[in-house]
C-alpha cells in the first residue's frame, strides 16, 4: 500500500530499467577488473649444457716438428683429432715447449723449441686455453717463454700458469662462456726450480701449496668453476703418489672443481671426492717418446649444466706413426675408460 501523497514506482520506465541493469553489470565486473592479470605458465628453461674438453701433454718439437717440416704440413698432428676439439665449448691443454725462433738454448737435460708456425695446428684444433706450467717452457730462457705467449696471444690462444712475473704466472685466467664463467690455474713442480717466476722476473708458478690453496679462494668469487692443471708426479709410474693424492683433496677443500695433472706421459685413474673430479695423468696427447703406455692419452670431456659439472668422460686417444693424435677404436675406448675409473691406489709416501 502506498500512502497518500507517495507515487508507485513506474516499473515500467526504460531509464530506470536500463540504469539498473548497468549498475548490475558493473557490480558483476568488479572483482575481474580488480583481480591481476593472469601470465601465461611456461615451464622452466632447463639449464644449457656446455663441454669442455681437456688434454694432457703437447709437444711439437724434436721429431714431431720434424715430421711436420718434412711434410711441409704444420697441422699435421692435429688433423684427425680437430674435429673433435674444435666441436667444444672449450679446450684446454698443456704445451710442453716454447714456440719461437728466439732465446739461447738452456741446455737442459732435453731442451724443446717448436718453430712458430705450429701455431697453425693449435688454431686448427680450436684450443682456448693452453698451460704454460711445465718444465720445458723455458727450456730457451726467458725470451722464448714470453715470445711463445705474445704469439698464443696473438693466435687468440689464452695462456696460464707462467708470465713476465710471479703475480701473471698466478692470476688466474677467466673465460666467460656465455654467462659461465671458468677460471683457470696451473703450477709445476718439476726441476728446473730455477724457472720460477719472481716479482721481477718471468717464469712459471711453481707448486706451493699454501700459495696454491691462496690462489684458488681469491679465484672463488670470480668463477663459476675453477679448473687446476698441474705437471707433477713421477715419469712413467701407473699411480700417483699418495702425496699428490692428498693435495689434491686438499686443492678440492680449498675450492677447485676440477683438477687436471700431466707429466707422467702415461695415464692414471680419475677419482672423485666430494662431489669434484681429479685427473691424475691424462697422459700424452702428442709427443715422440718410444715406449707404447707413452702412445696413449686421455681427452677429459666435461659436461657442465647450468654452472655445476654434472660428469666426466674420459675418450681415450693414441698417437699413429705421424705423431698425430687420433681417438682409439671402439673396444679400446671401453677398456681404458673402466682403467680410468678404477680406484686410486696411491704409492709409498714420499715418492716423486
Amino acid at each position: 500500500m502506498y500512502l497518500p501523497g507517495n507515487q508507485p514506482p513506474s516499473v515500467s520506465s526504460p531509464m530506470r530499467w536500463f540504469t539498473a541493469t548497468i549498475r548490475l553489470l558493473i557490480g558483476a565486473a568488479c572483482p575481474i577488473l580488480l583481480m591481476p592479470p593472469l601470465l601465461a605458465q611456461h615451464p622452466a628453461a632447463a639449464p644449457r649444457e656446455r663441454t669442455l674438453l681437456l688434454v694432457g701433454d703437447l709437444m711439437l718439437s724434436r721429431s714431431v716438428g720434424a715430421r711436420m717440416q718434412s711434410a711441409n704440413d704444420w697441422t699435421l698432428p692435429f688433423q684427425q683429432i680437430a674435429p673433435t676439439l674444435a666441436a667444444a665449448d672449450l679446450a684446454y691443454g698443456n704445451l710442453e715447449c716454447p714456440i719461437s725462433n728466439t732465446g739461447r738454448n738452456r741446455h737442459h737435460l732435453w731442451s724443446f723449441r717448436a718453430d712458430p708456425r705450429v701455431i697453425e695446428g693449435l688454431k686448427l684444433a680450436g684450443f682456448d686455453v693452453l698451460s704454460l706450467a711445465n718444465n720445458h717452457v723455458d727450456d730457451w730462457g726467458h725470451p722464448a717463454l714470453l715470445d711463445t705467449q705474445r704469439r698464443l696471444r696473438e693466435a687468440g690462444i689464452r695462456t696460464v700458469g707462467a708470465g713476465a712475473n710471479d703475480l701473471e704466472a698466478h692470476y688466474p685466467v677467466l673465460v666467460d662462456l656465455g654467462g659461465l664463467r671458468i677460471a683457470f690455474l696451473a703450477y709445476v713442480n718439476v726441476e728446473p726450480k730455477e724457472s720460477t717466476a719472481a716479482p721481477d722476473r718471468p717464469g712459471v708458478a711453481w707448486l706451493e701449496p699454501e700459495r696454491v690453496f691462496a690462489d684458488i679462494r681469491f679465484a672463488r668469487p670470480l668463477a663459476d668453476l675453477i679448473i687446476v692443471g698441474l705437471h707433477w708426479g713421477v715419469e712413467y709410474a701407473a699411480r700417483p703418489s699418495r702425496d699428490q693424492t692428498e693435495l689434491a683433496h686438499q686443492m678440492i677443500d680449498a675450492g677447485a672443481d676440477l683438477v687436471v695433472g700431466g707429466h707422467p706421459h702415461v695415464v692414471q685413474s680419475l677419482e672423485q671426492y666430494k662431489g669434484r673430479w681429479i685427473a691424475y695423468s691424462l697422459g700424452n696427447f702428442i709427443f715422440d717418446q718410444h715406449d707404447p703406455p707413452t702412445h696413449r692419452g686421455l681427452i677429459l670431456k666435461v659436461s657442465v649444466k647450468g654452472k655445476q659439472i654434472a660428469g666426466v668422460t674420459p675418450l681415450p686417444t693414441r698417437i699413429d706413426g705421424s705423431y698425430r693424435a687420433v681417438l682409439a677404436p671402439a673396444k679400446e675406448k671401453r677398456q681404458e675408460a673402466r682403467e680410468a675409473k678404477a680406484p686410486v691406489r696411491a704409492n709409498s709416501p714420499g715418492t716423486r
